[in-house]
């Protein structure tokens, strides 16, 4: 395992991608790709490849966009066919500014892409601090038309808004119909994010529900806001957990798949949707990812709500959630401690408190926080104190690292390294045991 010096910031690794076992000949070939695809997303720097050439692209086409956006949404499904009208939300929350001082307005730039990646449409926008600006019927009210080629006709598209300061969005897709609205929430660029920190964005995502029972059906929609084209996959299961039927198709860069009705060839049923995008071209450091979400509609009177997906963690990641408890061991180290982890897919936080024994620092609790790193069939932990502060007269900084290799049993052991501005350091080893559940 690759160790780190230095800062205290969080190991930055690629995205955990799903490992799992998919059913058919393709399995050896998802399995191979998504190596691949993980090596180059580790490999890559800070900085959001996409995004930068996505900005270029579009600042060569449209002279008024702004520069200075340092927030990014993304609403992956707007549309006025089948009867419906989508309504954008965008609420500016900063009430502080580095740049704009004591409530600030935010400037907002609003992409609208088609189904094959292209932009069609955009706006720019002022949002004062605690307004909600309202844009009715946006898919046809933003107001510049950027192909003039294509031209701005467009009946199902996804939307990329660009800010200056915090921003929420959302998206309204209303039944004509009867004026029923679903309220889509914006899901947050995360691509600068730790793997273990990734919510909704990814190569394997999930649905938790669709239907295709009763009077009531399931759609689809999935976007590539990845930096190449994907193949992708669609696992449908039943409410057992049987994968039913598998979809297939290709999604380009920038572009979507869309099914209104993604259960069809499984009446009758209801369960999960897993979504995976493998990489076309694994020569290259162009990788697809996704978001996506899904309408459950009820097919007498068109009312639907949204279920948004999520990024499913590597299934090779050990839950080791709960409570451990054992030694930490140094030179300047001796000490017995308790330890309290939550695990959230890859991530994980909680508490460290220093039971009996010696430990550089005035303080005895501490907060923790780290993630589950796979390798192959291997999960690799960090672990490292978030209180870098001491509570001594100095405020003295300073840090404690675990690294985890690979655990058997109910036993956590591994190296540690302490440093701090005292010019005190040490590596040394630490052994937890599990001795039982957080909620007893």
């Amino acid at each position: 395992m690759k160790r780190l010096g230095g800062g205290i910031l969080l190991c930055i690794v690629g995205l955990a991608l799903f490992e799992g076992s998919f059913f058919g000949a393709r399995q050896e070939d998802r399995r191979v790709t998504r190596q691949v695809m993980s090596m180059n997303r580790s490999g890559q720097t800070g900085h959001n490849q996409w995004l930068q050439d996505l900005r270029h692209r579009l600042q060569s086409q449209i002279v008024s966009f702004d520069d200075g956006a340092s927030y990014v949404v993304i609403i992956p499904y707007v549309t006025v066919e089948n009867g419906s009208r989508t309504n954008l939300g965008l609420n500016n929350y900063s009430q502080v500014s580095f740049v704009h001082g004591i409530n600030p307005t935010a400037s907002v730039s609003v992409f609208l892409f088609d189904q094959e990646g292209n932009t069609r449409r955009s706006g720019n926008y002022e949002v004062r601090p605690n307004e909600l600006l309202q844009i009715n019927d946006v898919v046809n009210q933003l107001p510049d038309i950027t192909d003039p080629v294509l031209g701005g006709n467009v009946g199902t598209g996804w939307l990329l808004i660009f800010s200056d300061e915090p921003l929420t969005a959302w998206a309204s897709v209303i039944a004509n119909s009867n004026d029923d609205p679903s309220i889509e929430l914006a899901v947050a660029d995360q691509i600068y994010k730790p793997a273990a920190f990734v919510e909704s964005t990814g190569s394997i995502l999930a649905i938790q529900s669709s239907a295709k029972i009763a009077n009531f059906q399931s759609s689809l929609n999935v976007v590539n806001i990845g930096s190449g084209d994907g193949n992708l996959f669609i696992d449908i299961y039943d409410q057992n957990g049987n994968l039913i039927t598998t979809k297939q198709s290709t999604i380009a860069q920038n572009g979507m798949f869309v099914d209104n009705d993604v259960r069809r060839d499984a009446p009758g049923t209801y369960g999960q949707i897993v979504i995976e995008v493998t990489d076309p071209d694994t020569t290259d450091s162009k990788v697809p990812r996704l978001v996506a979400n899904s309408i459950v509609r009820s097919t007498g009177n068109g009312t639907g709500g949204f279920f948004p997906a999520f990024a499913l963690p590597n299934p090779n990641t050990r839950s080791i959630a709960g409570i451990w408890e054992g030694s930490l061991q140094g030179t300047l180290i001796n000490a017995q401690v308790k330890v309290q982890l939550f695990q959230e897919r890859d991530m994980i936080y909680g508490t460290l408190d220093v039971l009996s024994g010696t430990f550089p620092t005035m303080s005895r609790s501490f907060s923790i926080s780290g993630e589950v790193i796979v390798n192959g069939e291997d999960s690799n932990y960090l672990l490292q104190l978030q209180d870098a502060f001491d509570t001594d007269d100095a405020r003295t900084f300073f840090s404690y690292r675990m690294f985890v290799p690979p655990m058997t049993g109910t036993t956590m052991k591994g190296d540690s390294i302490y440093y701090d501005e005292k010019d005190r350091r040490e590596t040394g080893t630490f052994s937890l045991a599990r001795t039982g559940p957080i909620y007893q």
